[in-house]
This record gives structure tokens, C-alpha cells and sequence, in this order.
């Protein structure tokens, strides 16, 4: 039921294809819903859903192809002449992502779903070429050369290097996999790789004193000790997980240095380290005071960390 001329009228199926044909007409291209009751003149599109149940039915029954509403549409023919274009460039089948790495216009996903109902191997075949072999062959320099036998989604990859703020040690270790492996497939996704070097530096005096008291008080640390082979930290509780950072006054004041401490900060909270700061001045005038800090802190976290072993046997 719909009104027409303020009447509830029933209206048949035939008119409202014979609309929906005239709105093709009119914009070049099949309507969605909002451009149907735009232009209509009978009918609306909920109408047409309920009668023909769903929107793109009722485009199919009436001759329309559903997939070519939209304005940015890529037709079959369009397709068939770029999947050509690759394979004349590459000499033979592409494979998806070669497709996807060479192509212009449409993605290995379409041509898959609209030649071979989703399979991009049939879909080769329905373009007249043979589907590529499961493994592309080998490149000069071995017969494994080329041959990606660890799946590592690039977009994962790249949300665990950044935002997770995982190493290239610490991913390998998650997938299975060599770290040369997870370096590789980030340099061909276009990661930046960050390069971190470190060598034992010798202690400071602020250091120095933090190292002596911690030592008496008999607290378990490691000195000057890398994490994740990133960044290096001043003492680290390993039981706790507990950081400890030394920072002078004058150079852990710049801009520069403060904003790179922040950085720093955020990985390590990242990783589930408890970070402490002590400023040069305070590590001399009253180093009792800071280590007791840090006592505070290792006897808040020893318990917690009892019960969860508790829990786990």
C-alpha cells in the first residue's frame, strides 16, 4: 500500500520496475534507495523492498544489475581489461596480491566475486588464463627464493610494530617465525624500522648511589639493562617489573630529551613496566627517600604478583 494522490492505492509490481527502469534511465545508473524516493514519482523504495523482499531483488528483478548503484562503479568489462594489462605485464597469471600490487582501478576481491563466485583461481579460468601456481616460482639465488612459507597479514604487522609498540624480536617470537623474516615482510610493506644501538655506559654518580643503596636494602636489580632491544634502562626489578631512571637535571629538562622520555615511558607501560623517575638533585640530597619509593612500590607489587602465582598452580 502506498499514496498516490491522497489515496492508499495498491501499486503493482510492473509500475514500480517500469519507475525504477525510468530513474536508470534518468542518472546513468541504477538508484539506491535515497536517489529512488528523490525522483520517484510513485512509490517509495520501502515499497519496492517489502514487495520484492529487499532492495536488491527488487533491482534484479527488474533487469538492473545491484552491484552498479554506486558512482565510483567498475564494470565487467573494465575489470577483464585491467586483469589483461597485468598479465601482459607480468607475463603470466597474476596472483591476488600481484593484482592488487600493479593494479589501477578494482581489486582481486571483485574480480574474484564477479568471475569465479569468490574463488580468484576460477575466476582465471573464466578469463581464459591458467590460476597461478600456489607458489610463485623461485627468483635467481636459490630454489626457496621468493617463496613466503610464514602468512604475516601486513596490516597486522603494522598495528603490532606501532601501536603496540612490539619489536621485530618480540612479533617473530608471536608468529613463529626468524626475526630477518618479520623485518623482510615489514620492508616490503613500507614499515620504517627503528634502529636502536646501545653499549654498556659507565655509571653515574646519581647511578652510582642508587645502585649502592639498592645493594644494602638487598632489592634483586639489574643494571643499565636493554628492553625488548629498544631502549636501555637505568636499573630494572626484573620480578616486578619495576624501571627505575636516573635523570639529570639539566638534560632530562630539554624539550628534545623530555619528549623522548615520553616515548620511552609509553613503551614501557606498553610492556607492563612500572615506571619510577628520579631527578639528579633529589638521588643526592636524600637518596633514602627515593629508594624507599621504590621499596613502597616492590612491597605493593610483591603480593599481587603471590596471588596470581596462587591462582595459577
Amino acid at each position: 500500500m502506498d499514496s498516490h494522490q491522497g489515496l492508499l492505492v495498491e501499486i503493482p509490481r510492473k509500475v514500480l520496475i517500469d519507475e525504477a527502469r525510468r530513474i536508470t534511465h534518468q542518472l546513468s545508473k541504477p538508484p539506491t534507495m535515497t536517489e529512488f524516493d528523490r525522483y520517484s514519482k510513485i512509490g517509495r523504495s520501502v515499497t519496492c523492498s517489502k514487495k520484492f523482499h529487499g532492495w536488491r531483488q527488487f533491482l534484479i528483478q527488474a533487469g538492473l544489475n545491484p552491484d552498479a548503484t554506486r558512482r565510483d562503479y567498475i564494470s565487467d568489462e573494465e575489470l577483464q581489461q585491467e586483469f589483461h594489462r597485468i598479465y601482459g605485464l607480468l607475463g603470466r597469471t597474476p596472483t591476488c596480491e600481484e593484482f592488487n600490487e600493479y593494479k589501477r582501478k578494482g581489486r582481486a576481491s571483485t574480480i574474484a566475486r564477479r568471475f569465479g563466485r569468490g574463488s580468484w583461481p576460477e575466476a582465471c579460468k573464466a578469463l581464459g588464463r591458467l590460476p597461478p601456481p600456489k607458489h610463485p616460482p623461485p627468483t635467481i639465488g636459490g630454489w626457496n627464493k621468493g617463496i613466503d612459507r610464514v602468512k604475516l597479514d601486513e596490516d597486522r604487522l603494522r598495528f603490532m610494530y606501532e601501536e603496540e609498540g612490539l619489536s621485530a624480536s618480540a612479533i617473530a617470537n608471536r608468529f613463529g617465525c626468524g626475526v630477518n623474516t618479520v623485518l623482510r615482510r615489514m620492508a616490503r610493506a613500507g614499515i620504517k624500522v627503528k634502529r636502536h644501538y646501545y653499549q654498556q655506559q659507565q655509571e653515574t654518580t646519581p647511578e652510582s648511589l642508587l645502585y649502592a643503596e639498592l645493594e644494602r636494602r638487598r632489592i634483586p636489580f639489574m643494571k643499565q639493562q636493554p628492553i625488548d632491544g629498544l631502549y636501555v634502562v637505568d636499573a630494572l626489578i626484573p620480578g616486578a617489573k619495576i624501571v627505575i631512571e636516573c635523570d639529570g637535571d639539566y638534560w632530562h629538562g630539554l624539550p628534545d630529551i623530555q619528549k623522548r622520555d615520553e616515548r620511552k615511558d609509553k613503551y614501557l607501560k606498553t610492556r607492563r613496566y612500572h615506571v619510577l623517575h628520579f631527578y639528579e638533585s633529589e638521588l643526592k640530597t636524600n637518596i633514602t627517600a627515593c629508594v624507599d619509593k621504590v621499596e613502597d612500590e616492590w612491597e605493593h607489587i610483591r603480593p599481587r604478583q603471590a596471588k596470581r602465582n596462587a591462582r595459577r598452580s
